[in-house]
Formats: C-alpha cells, sequence, structure tokens
C-alpha cells in the first residue's frame, strides 16, 4: 500500500476514535447539557424563536436534528474506514454503538439520563445518513478502492 493509501486510512481511524470519545463523553456523562436560562441552548432556542423561518423549531425539534446530527459523522467515519465494500458496517455500528449508549443511560446513568427510543431512532438515522454519506464520497473520490491495510504493494 502506498503511502497516501495508508494516511487515506489512517486519517479516518484517528478521526473515528477521537469522535467515539467525544459522543461518550456527551451522552454518558452524568449529567446533560446545561438548559437553564442563560445556557448555550436556551440562547439558540431564544433566537430560533424570533426569526420566522426557523421559529417551528422547539427544543424537543432541536434535540432531535443534534441527536441526527451528531451521529453523521460517526456513520461517515465508519464507512470510509471499512470500505466502498462495508460501507454499511458504518451505519450497524451506530445502531450497536446508540444501542449501548441508551442502554447505559436507562439503567446505570437513570437517575439524570433518560434512554429513550427516540434517540435511539435519530442517532440511527444519522448513522445510517453519514454512512451513505460516505459510500457516496468513495463512490466520487477515484483512488479509494478497497485495499487491505495489512498488505503492501512493491
Amino acid at each position: 500500500m502506498t503511502g497516501a493509501r495508508r494516511r487515506l486510512r489512517t486519517v479516518p481511524l484517528a478521526l473515528l476514535i477521537l469522535y467515539t470519545v467525544f459522543i461518550g463523553l456527551v451522552t454518558l456523562t452524568p449529567n446533560q447539557l446545561d438548559t437553564g436560562p442563560g445556557s448555550f441552548i436556551a440562547l439558540l432556542l431564544e433566537f430560533l424563536a424570533s426569526h420566522r423561518v426557523t421559529s417551528w423549531i422547539d427544543y424537543d425539534m432541536l434535540e432531535k436534528l443534534a441527536n441526527v446530527g451528531m451521529f453523521i459523522p460517526f456513520g461517515l467515519l465508519m464507512a470510509l474506514q471499512c470500505g466502498r465494500g462495508r460501507w454499511w458496517v458504518g451505519w450497524v455500528t451506530g445502531i450497536a454503538f446508540t444501542c449501548l449508549i441508551e442502554g447505559t443511560q436507562a439503567t446505570l446513568l437513570s437517575p439524570t439520563r433518560f434512554g429513550t427510543i427516540s434517540d435511539l431512532v435519530t442517532n440511527s438515522l444519522g448513522a445510517g445518513i453519514g454512512a451513505v454519506a460516505g459510500l457516496i464520497a468513495m463512490t466520487l473520490w477515484p483512488g479509494s478502492d478497497d485495499v487491505p491495510v495489512d498488505h503492501e504493494v512493491h
């Protein structure tokens, strides 16, 4: 494998690891993000409510959109790591990861966090969108062929 191809596999892997840690920190800490008066989320909702185009976005909708958005990079990076032939692993892994998160929230973190079916669906949707985006990128990007990482081409 050439140095350029090795880097194409290494960069998504490093980003995937960092992003997975980020998701874990956001979803598996005992306390949710601050939503009280003056918080970033409260200010964002106030801003959205003050514009006719975005006034329909309330807290529940913002949370759903954030859940989808948070898992798009995960599905994308996982698909890029797995390659064009196994892009769907990004979606399946995203579903498994969100099941783990929601299960942990519902059991171990139940006093302060809530595991919900809605979160499971929106996170899974985000992972699926990301995995499909990864497939599209690999299809359009020449040279992104599936070359096993452990085989050197001389």
